[in-house]
């Protein structure tokens, strides 16, 4: 097998589908992936939903045997996610425990949470190794796809430039092309955006970037790694800060004797002021927004809590509370733009594009290679020069090398094609914060800490005094 290229593939491809049997499209995205990363680590990660009984574990292992075959015929190794969580806990302890991931990923099973499982497995599994994590709705990008891209607005060399996966810490997905559009409170326990507690202390929100991970990479032993570990504490602590909540209300219980590493509701009602209620009921409308805003705030808050650094906000006197901030330097230098092309989202800087909402809803007898207008022809992938030598992009007549501030490209062509199903759903615009701040005036909020540091924001993080509280076991039975 050819040596893997550092600069442009990265040392493992984690892929990840949560549900019951891969779907065509996904099978198209795993070929995908592995044309696009042939001499990565592949590895297909995976939680299939467990049924109680006999045949619910029948059921799991006729799936994993499924897995198993198509992983194999693509150069995968399957990863049950489950089977995994004595690892993945490492960067969370001793706050969570492997107990509090086996917990989540049962309660998120148990109601149709791959979603939300998706999101959480990204973060913990990039805080074990380098790696790149997509999901199984992403394909080789395209030369129509590619072109489209230079014919954006937003287009510069500086934006498309390839990640150098030897070299780069971080690389999240800016769907806001460099601009600041989400306002945020950083660093609260709760993920709804703003909170009556930080405007009563004068804290202001902060406007951040539009963040998704989609597609996320992350080196071992840099700060993106500590970001990743620090985005899962986070999540959690979102989940924690609910549940403490509604149990307040009496909207929950768990089970007695339970210590705060476990997350076991026995009961939860679904009445229109329970939250915990709206993320576990599939058919609550507020659960795909709950699912978007809880993600994009755990990405946003460990950014800040990992990159950002203690200056007092604009306009206010020097006695005011210093705030973490994040220069634009370090947000550019840690995030990929995403250029919008007929209904795609294209990641030129990796050669890749995540097919949106819509395409993975086809039934099983559609076209898997059916992508949708715009998406036919060869597929590229953007390598800088300077990776392949110099010489050998003079001699391949590639443009630009005598120019430094402008990036020159290798176009590399290959076959192969497919998309699959599973994406974070990003919160509507359409947002009424006064609604949302009328929501969480109604709670009682004690601080969840979030990941240590040893600066302002491990102060921001101060451990939190937890209510009492009745626990019990929810989902199914072990």
């Amino acid at each position: 097998m050819p040596e893997r290229d550092p600069a442009n593939e990265p040392e493992n491809l984690l892929v990840h589908w949560y549900g019951r049997e891969l779907s065509e499209n996904a099978k198209a995205g795993m070929r995908e992936m592995a044309a696009r990363f042939p001499n990565s680590n592949k590895e297909l990660w995976v939680l299939p939903p467990r049924r109680p009984g006999e045949t619910g574990q029948q059921e799991q292992q006729r799936l994993l045997a499924g897995y198993a075959e198509e992983a194999r015929r693509h150069g995968y190794t399957v990863k049950h996610v489950r089977d995994e969580t004595r690892t993945l806990a490492r960067g969370l302890e001793p706050k969570y425990t492997s107990d509090t991931l086996d917990d989540v990923f049962r309660m998120e099973s148990a109601n149709d949470g791959y979603i939300t499982t998706k999101d959480l497995a990204y973060y913990l599994a990039s805080g074990t190794k380098t790696s790149l994590s997509v999901d199984l709705s992403h394909h080789h990008m395209r030369d129509s796809e590619w072109q489209a891209v230079q014919q954006s607005p937003d287009f510069s060399p500086q934006v498309v430039a390839p990640v150098d996966f030897s070299t780069a810490e971080l690389k999240i997905v800016d769907l806001s092309h460099g601009q600041e559009t989400n306002l945020r409170h950083v660093l609260s326990t709760d993920f709804l955006p703003m909170t009556e507690r930080f405007d009563e202390a004068d804290i202001q929100p902060e406007y951040t970037r539009h963040l998704d991970v989609f597609a996320m990479y992350a080196r071992e032993g840099t700060r993106g790694q500590e970001f990743a570990k620090a985005a899962a504490g986070q999540y959690i602590g979102y989940l924690a800060q609910i549940a403490q909540n509604e149990a307040l209300k009496g909207n929950v219980t768990f089970r007695q004797g339970d210590d705060h590493t476990r997350f076991r509701p026995e009961t939860v009602k679904l009445v229109e002021d329970n939250l915990l209620g709206a993320k576990y009921n599939p058919g609550d409308p507020r659960r795909n927004d709950m699912i978007g805003m809880m993600n994009i705030a755990a990405a946003t808050d460990a950014i800040h809590l990992v990159y950002g650094r203690p200056r007092t906000p604009d306009g206010q006197g020097k006695d005011s509370m210093p705030v973490p901030r994040v220069d634009p330097a370090t947000w550019d230098a840690i995030t990929m733009q995403a250029f919008d092309v007929n209904g795609v989202k294209v990641l030129p800087q990796i050669g890749l594009t995540k097919t949106f909402q819509g395409s993975w809803r086809r039934g099983e007898r559609d076209d898997a290679m059916d992508l949708g207008p715009g998406l036919d022809g060869d597929k590229i992938t953007l390598v800088q020069a300077s990776n392949i030598g110099v010489a050998q992009a003079a001699g391949a007549g590639i443009s630009g090398l005598d120019r430094p501030s402008r990036i020159p490209y290798d176009v590399q062509r290959s076959s192969s094609a497919g998309n699959s199903p599973r994406r974070t759903p990003s919160p509507q615009n359409t947002l009424d914060m006064e609604q949302l701040r009328s929501e969480v005036a109604s709670m009682s909020m004690p601080r969840t800490p979030s990941p240590e540091q040893g600066d302002i924001t491990a102060q921001a993080a101060a451990a939190a005094t937890k209510p009492v509280m009745k626990r019990s076991t929810t989902g199914p039975a072990r």
